[in-house]
């Protein structure tokens, strides 16, 4: 996924800021703020991570090592606002399919920067070409990120949801 920004957001894949010492070590001072208990109570549990950060590094290290990264920054203040996470699932038309996740910190929430940036994302894909599809899952009890999907576009999946999270998909037209 290539970097790209909303009116508010700058969403740049975090893997260069990773591969230096200074700029991870600022990087794990900022996700102490981010992500909180409160936070990662609607995320799977492979998310939650303890709040130290010997227990932040495993987790960017485990990110990095399984999906695309990406931080979500105040295009102003540069200020880490939350993380969009993008897992690929491969497909049998040769294109590809993405799991969507992403979280905000507490002082981030209910100012519409999600649904910024999943419009964002969306627009994105679709004039990247590169995608089949979008993904999500939300937890049930979520249900301020299901609307975000919603109004994004993307449509409920019920045959891969259940009584614990709901599934919802955007599809692209594939591009000729």
């Amino acid at each position: 996924m290539e970097n790209f920004e909303t009116t508010r957001l700058r969403v740049e894949g975090w893997r260069p800021s990773v591969a230096r010492r200074s700029s991870r070590e600022l990087l794990i001072d900022e996700l102490t703020s981010v992500l909180t208990c409160t936070v990662m109570r609607h995320l799977p549990a492979v998310l939650h991570v303890e709040q130290t950060r010997d227990a932040i590094a495993q987790w960017i290290a485990d990110r990095n090592a399984e999906t695309e990264v990406l931080t979500l920054r105040d295009r102003t203040l540069s200020t880490l606002l939350g993380l969009l996470i993008l897992a690929e699932i491969p497909d049998n038309d040769g294109r590809r399919s993405l799991h969507l996740g992403y979280l905000f910190g507490q002082a981030a929430w209910g100012r519409g920067y999600a649904t910024e940036l999943v419009s964002g994302l969306v627009e994105q894909v679709t004039s990247q070409g590169t995608a089949a599809r979008i993904v999500g899952g939300v937890e049930n009890a979520n249900k301020a990120s299901a609307r975000v999907l919603e109004k994004a576009g993307f449509e409920k999946l019920t045959l891969l949801s259940n009584k614990r999270q709901t599934f919802f998909v955007k599809t692209f037209p594939q591009r000729r």
